[in-house]
């Protein structure tokens, strides 16, 4: 994946698990683009600062670390280690026991 502006946010499949990718302050965060209460897709919720809102209850989650911050949610969303080679956006999928 390309480069995001700061701010932006973009979903993409890596093996088969569905992320979102977060870029801010110049830093590159992804995490599940589910919500853990609702099943919700994250990706149309607002982005402000470290924090994801999920567009149909309100919870949320800091994109850093998936912690939940907000109910109605209680749990957190998975996130995933991002890095960046030659301007790419590369995500780290575990093998399931993360």
């Amino acid at each position: 994946m390309a480069a995001l502006a700061e701010g932006d946010m973009a979903v993409c499949q890596v093996d088969g698990v569905e992320l979102l990718i977060c870029q801010v302050r110049g830093s590159y965060y992804a995490v599940s683009n589910r919500c853990s209460h609702s099943g919700q897709t994250l990706s149309g919720g607002k982005l402000r600062g470290h924090t994801i809102s999920c567009p149909l209850h309100g919870a949320r989650f800091d994109v850093r670390t998936g912690e939940c911050l907000a109910a109605p949610a209680t749990r957190p969303i998975k996130s995933f280690p991002v890095t960046l080679e030659r301007g790419k956006v590369l995500v780290t999928i575990d093998d399931g026991n993360g």
